[in-house]
């Protein structure tokens, strides 16, 4: 046999900023239509992830992330908050009552209405919304270079590429917390997408996988905690025909063909007006310390 060259690909960078690009383009991601996951997008959902952020199954989502800071020394009462993507604030609004600050970014004033709502009605001051995407901070100019114990991006589209990434770790000087899924079922999307679009619907991007060995390769030692979540919630058809329209509107033009599509699919799945709604996910979070490196 010929000498074998050894390839230490968990220490090539270059390998697996390629890859994470890659699957994202040929992932369910890489089909949205341009322009079509911004503000009027989010403003869409911002109603739904309020309800949603209310569950049994939310308030779960929320102590795992509690339990997973507390492990990593990240709720010190001194410590500054920054959530990417901090959506109607299921996070923000509960770390608030453990830190001193919160920064809350989203780039949907949807979003932060409700935010804003909830702070006034909890009596909670110490929350600053920001309206921005994180590809516009500026760490710089906002004062934000290494100004937060704390950094989360929990389902953020804000965190997408290496770049974005690098900026994550830049604005902390203590722990980064960043989730995402690695899978999504659902059966109407999926038979609805074959309706409306056709073929298969491409899965997530198992992106956490990709940032996992990418942080390492830049010599840091994150932790990797996967969650399946099962969810089984009855709803209003109105509510099911929401869902889907938000769900389908990066990929499709809503007009009263493909309304109509959605609304015959929910209306023969529902029973006495109500709609039961099935869903799997599979999360995955990864936590490191920006300050403590492999030599």
């Amino acid at each position: 046999m010929g000498d074998l060259i050894h390839i230490d690909l968990f220490g090539d960078s270059l390998f697996w900023e390629r890859m994470w690009q890659e699957a994202r383009a040929k992932s369910l991601y890489g089909r949205r239509r341009p322009g079509r996951d911004r503000e009027e997008y989010w403003n869409r959902r911002a109603a739904s992830f309020a309800s949603h952020s209310q569950s049994r199954e939310a308030q779960q989502r929320v102590a795992n992330v509690l339990h997973f800071l507390g492990h990593h020394d990240g709720l010190d009462r001194e410590a500054e908050v920054l959530d990417i993507g901090c959506g109607p604030g299921a996070y923000a609004l509960v770390l608030a009552r453990r830190v001193k600050r919160v920064v809350a970014l989203d780039p949907s004033p949807e979003m932060l209405s409700i935010l804003k709502s909830r702070m006034q009605a909890e009596g909670l001051s110490n929350i600053e919304p920001v309206q921005l995407t994180w590809e516009e901070v500026d760490l710089d100019r906002l004062g934000w270079r290494r100004r937060f114990q704390v950094v989360l991006a929990l389902m953020s589209p804000g965190v997408h590429d290496p770049a974005t990434l690098r900026k994550m770790i830049e604005a902390c000087h203590g722990v980064c917390l960043l989730g995402g899924h690695v899978r999504q079922e659902e059966e109407a999307r999926r038979v609805l997408w074959h309706k409306l679009i056709g073929g298969e619907m491409p899965p997530v991007p198992p992106e956490v996988f990709y940032i996992f060995h990418l942080l390492y390769s830049w010599g840091y030692l994150p932790s990797l905690q996967l969650e399946r979540r099962p969810i089984l919630r009855e709803i209003e058809v109105e509510e099911a025909i929401q869902e889907l329209e938000n769900f389908f509107y990066p990929y499709i033009e809503l007009n009263h063909t493909s309304r109509k599509v959605i609304v015959d699919y929910v209306l023969s799945h529902a029973v006495e007006g109500r709609y039961i709604q099935k869903r799997e996910f599979i999360a995955a979070y990864l936590c490191w310390n920006v300050n403590e490196v492999r030599e």
